[in-house]
């Protein structure tokens, strides 16, 4: 029996996060740097610097779809006012024409949840492996939540996001309904977390917070990429030779 071939698909994500980075160890004037860059592909830093760069173009496809199907949600709503005036006022869920929208919408935002704390946690190896690496150190969790605070990053995302996963991915599975301000005809979709009419804050994730959990995700990340360029730059300057007065 002739043995199975495998084809590999070629995709080439377009974030530059680790790129960047691998860039300027290249450059280096450091030659410590540079033997450790050309350690990368023996370390635990070749995968996992593939993987965040792939869960990151992942996560912006991700994004977008979930905004495509937001649109397509409140304009299924805004083309039956009627529709929408009787729910809200007796109290009846509104009936989408494509009845798969809510699922997929459903999927979209645990999607969403699912691969910010997938790169999250990614990211974390990382970055400790990379500090190994590089500088010969630990760094831990802890410290790099601190870099973040220290820097006026709004880090309660972390928590939130934490907290919705493990509910989500362990406990139940989400409902969907709408946040709606009729004078403005803001229409947002909420993630419920038990099925409830009475809608509890603490029962419910808005969509509110996750945009602040991706805003706070992506201002993380540009301040760790930049707190790593600053080590690199600090190396260099304590290991570079002293010039002659």
């Amino acid at each position: 029996m002739q043995k199975p071939q495998y084809l590999h698909i070629n995709y080439i994500p377009e974030v530059g996060w680790v790129l960047s980075i691998m860039s300027r160890l290249l450059n280096s004037a450091n030659p410590q740097l540079r033997s450790a860059f050309d350690q990368w592909s023996n370390t635990p830093l070749k995968e996992l610097g593939f993987a965040v760069t792939t869960r990151m173009h992942m996560l912006g496809l991700c994004i977008r779809r979930l905004n495509a199907r937001v649109g397509e949600l409140r304009k299924e709503i805004t083309t039956d006012i009627p529709g929408l005036d009787a729910c809200l006022e007796k109290g009846y869920a509104f009936g989408t024409k494509d009845t798969d929208l809510p699922y997929e919408l459903l999927l979209d935002m645990d999607a969403f949840i699912f691969e910010t704390r997938s790169l999250y946690e990614i990211m974390g190896k990382f970055l400790k492996a990379l500090f190994e690496t590089l500088f010969g150190r630990k760094i831990e969790e802890t410290e790099l939540i601190a870099v973040l605070s220290d820097n006026k990053i709004d880090t309660r995302w972390i928590a939130e996001l934490c907290e919705n996963r493990k509910l989500f991915f362990h406990q139940t599975a989400p409902w969907l309904a709408v946040q709606v301000d009729r004078e403005t005809m803001s229409l947002d979709p909420i993630l419920l977390k038990r099925s409830t009419t009475n809608f509890d804050p603490d029962d419910v994730v808005g969509f509110a917070t996750l945009r602040e959990i991706y805003e706070g995700f992506v201002a993380s990340v540009t301040e760790l990429h930049r707190f790593i360029m600053e080590q690199i730059t600090r190396r260099e300057s304590e290991t570079s030779p002293r010039r002659a007065r």
